[in-house]
């Protein structure tokens, strides 16, 4: 039996240009987009130039939702991906990358819903956006030139995930996102007790990331889970013991 197709939920934040926003709902529709959300946006959805490149894409940009904080746009989905041309050196944990071909074929088939996020034309993401996301994504290029158009990095990345989720298959035992939700809330206290204030949201990101590119299953996270229960407990009795 074929399984359930995995919900797709594309959001720009801060799109500036109503030609690249018209290209982008186009390519929605392209590619089967299931949701589509802008996050304070400064090109009108409605503009007449948003709907003439959108071409027969257009209904999407009827579809769309204008949201005002990146935490809502990314509400209820297993895992949200973040993209940007930027990737950091080793001690830059927030900007290590997956390419999108690795995150497209072994890591969104592991999940039921996935929301990818896209930052302005003129600077991207800030710092803080990239911490609401559980990856970061990188489209390979050219390291001289490594910025690509925003629509045309949409759509290598949209193509990426249809190609590798048109027909899902069974390689992968699908992990319950609360699951990891609660693992991470438990080594998230602990990282915090533990790290120097300076160095928790290096080790914070490297906590989220790693949870959510393992493709554990129920049972491992469920293991995990208890473990990191246990630790936590010996954590605060300890703090409690040196007060």
């Amino acid at each position: 039996m074929q399984e359930e197709r995995v919900r797709i939920r594309l959001v720009l934040v801060g799109t500036e240009g109503e030609i690249n926003l018209g290209f982008i709902a186009r390519l929605a529709a392209n590619f089967q987009v299931d949701e589509f959300y802008l996050v304070n946006p400064q090109a009108s959805p409605s503009s007449e130039e948003a709907k003439r490149f959108a071409a027969n894409g257009a209904y999407m940009l009827e579809r769309v939702e204008i949201l005002n904080s990146l935490d809502k746009a990314l509400a209820g989905v297993d895992i949200a991906a973040c993209t940007s041309a930027k990737t950091g050196q080793r001690s830059d944990v927030l900007r290590h990358a997956v390419s999108v071909r690795e995150f497209a074929q072994g890591i969104a088939p592991r999940y039921g819903s996935i929301a990818v996020v896209f930052g302005r034309e003129s600077v991207g993401l800030t710092r803080e956006e990239l911490s609401k996301c559980h990856l970061l994504v990188h489209i390979p290029a050219n390291p001289d030139y490594p910025v690509l158009n925003l629509s045309h990095a949409v759509a290598i990345v949209l193509y990426e995930l249809w190609i590798a989720l048109r027909f899902r298959g069974q390689l992968h035992e699908q992990v319950d996102s609360r699951s990891l939700e609660r693992v991470y809330k438990l080594l998230h206290d602990v990282a915090e007790k533990l790290v120097d204030r300076e160095r928790f949201p290096a080790v914070d990101a490297a906590i989220k990331h790693l949870l959510w590119r393992s493709g554990m299953t129920s049972g491992e996270a469920s293991a995990l889970y208890q473990f990191a229960k246990k630790l936590r407990r010996l954590v605060e009795e300890c703090s409690s013991s040196d007060a």
